[in-house]
């Protein structure tokens, strides 16, 4: 028996999808940037001291920016015990162990070019000052005859690096943070920073740390916008859907949910931003980023200086939610123009390196997916379908969508592509297809991720369990397809003339 649903576009334009929401986060913790990306001693290791296999895998993930060094490792990190010959190893304050600088800012500058990323630099505010911030965006930018820039060539860099996206801060709101203060002083530290940031260079972007926490998220996000406003380009939040993979059903309702709930969270964040538009007409909005976003299994937390990579965590189901929130960014992609997916590597990772292993961990899969196969506008459209149960809150069990669909085209050209996650977990869903306009050919290109079992993993040893698949399905006389349960399917479609003309009308 399968579920019936429609999909119809309503002929307009959301907004432009903007590439660099598939950017990805590179921490500087062990196992992350040091030892599983950088290190000089292993035999697959280039004359720049990166594992060839592991850019390799990266690079296909095509991220447009990459944001480094943290996260919780950066609001405490020495910029300048990573520049230079002399390199010794210092101690991560946030974790307590000692860490290594090979992995500094030149090497994380053209590990960023490599794979033809913009870097994200995340200044230090915990135990850092202003002075040295700045001293850090002259080091990297600088062009006149002073005494960063000159440092720079020193080390052998004639030409700037030109990093163009710097952020202010990390999760100063949480206690766990080196450095947390309150709304006010975090808002106007914003604003001094922002300020002189945009004195050295105007066009270099400035994110401010911003908060998604439920009860701190309006105090906060209101101070730092009414402070801040005209001199940042972002307000960055973090967003996690953390799941029990021994509770029961593997935590399945409750890490679908998570997305469904973020996009609801998106809109009233974009409301505060419009509020405050309202009190400062004339002036541009800080657009919304994701700098840190993904699953994560709550039962484990990697904070031992012993811990060493050596399984996998991450289910087909995950994957499912990570899909999900990619259509919920291209959805909203007038409001969210810039990600971090976290992270790249081990720890929440897309990748599970070990000494002798590069794994594509299932979450990979859906970001390897959308860069490939979807356009750069986001088409509006409305779903019809039955819903499935999603997790419980304060007593209080939540309905989800069967289907969570997002649309793109791109200007000019005649073809869709449908990004459809089935939710339900026991049915098939059969989807009718109303794009407003002709086919070219009855025949769709189908790119689908979907395992019998959605709690299945890829393992070291069984690396390719869970993996797309591309295939072609002809459509019934209605446009209709079917489509597994707990499945992720990209449908392209093409049709016999452009379904947005080159000049763009969007709502």
């Amino acid at each position: 028996m399968s579920t019936r649903a429609t999909f119809k576009l309503r002929g307009t334009v959301n907004a432009t999808i903007r590439p660099e929401i598939y950017g990805q986060f590179l921490s500087r913790r062990r196992w992350v940037a040091d030892e599983a990306l950088h290190n000089p001693d292993h035999p697959d290791a280039g004359r720049d001291g990166l594992r060839r296999s592991v850019v390799d895998a990266i690079a296909e993930l095509g991220a447009p920016v990459v944001r480094w060094p943290g996260g919780c490792t950066g609001t405490s990190y020495e910029w300048e015990r990573g520049v230079g010959p002399d390199r010794e190893r210092t101690v991560d304050w946030h974790f307590g162990y000692d860490v290594g600088n090979g992995f500094g800012t030149a090497e994380f500058v053209e590990y960023c070019r490599r794979i033809g990323a913009e870097p994200q630099i995340n200044l230090t505010t915990g135990t850092g000052s202003l002075r040295e911030a700045l001293a850090w965006i002259e080091y990297c930018n600088g062009t006149g005859d002073s005494v960063w820039a000159n440092l720079r060539r020193s080390h052998g860099y004639d030409e700037p690096f030109n990093v163009r996206y710097w952020q202010i801060g990390n999760e100063e709101w949480g206690p766990w943070e080196i450095g947390q203060v309150g709304p006010q002083e975090n808002a106007v530290r914003c604003r001094e920073w922002a300020k002189a940031i945009k004195r050295l260079d105007p066009d270099l972007k400035v994110l401010a740390i911003g908060c998604f926490e439920p009860t701190q998220a309006v105090d906060w996000n209101l101070a730092l916008l009414r402070e801040a406003w005209g001199h940042i380009d972002y307000l960055t939040l973090h967003t996690y859907w953390q799941f029990d993979p021994t509770a029961d059903g593997g935590d399945y309702a409750r890490v679908l949910s998570g997305p469904h709930r973020t996009e609801e969270a998106i809109v009233a964040i974009q409301g505060l931003v419009d509020l405050v538009a309202r009190e400062k007409p004339g002036t541009p909005k800080p657009e919304l980023a994701f700098t840190e976003w993904n699953c994560a299994d709550a039962t484990r937390f990697e904070m031992s200086p012993k811990w060493r990579p050596g399984e996998t965590r991450y289910r087909t189901v995950d994957a499912l939610a990570v899909a999900s929130f990619l259509n919920v960014m291209q959805r909203q992609a007038g409001s969210v123009t810039l990600a971090n997916f976290a992270q790249t590597i081990n720890v929440v990772g897309a990748l599970v390196v070990t000494d002798d292993e590069v794994v594509r961990e299932t979450v990979y899969w859906p970001l390897w997916m959308q860069r490939r196969h979807s356009g750069e506008l986001s088409l509006a459209g409305d779903t019809t379908c039955s819903t499935v149960p999603g997790e419980t809150l304060e007593r209080t069990p939540i309905e989800l969508p069967a289907l969570d669909v997002s649309a793109s085209t791109n200007p000019g050209e005649a073809k869709v592509w449908l990004s459809v996650i089935n939710r339900d977990r026991n049915q098939p869903a059969q989807l009718s297809i109303d794009l407003g306009l002709p086919l070219a050919s009855n025949v769709a290109r189908l790119h689908q991720l979907h395992t019998e079992d959605p709690l299945a993993q890829n393992t070291l040893t069984e690396p390719d369990r869970v993996a797309p698949h591309s295939d072609e399905a002809k459509l019934t006389d209605n446009l209709t397809l079917d489509l597994p349960p707990s499945s992720y399917t990209i449908i392209e479609l093409t049709t016999t003339g452009p379904v947005v003309g080159k000049k763009v009308e969007q709502e």
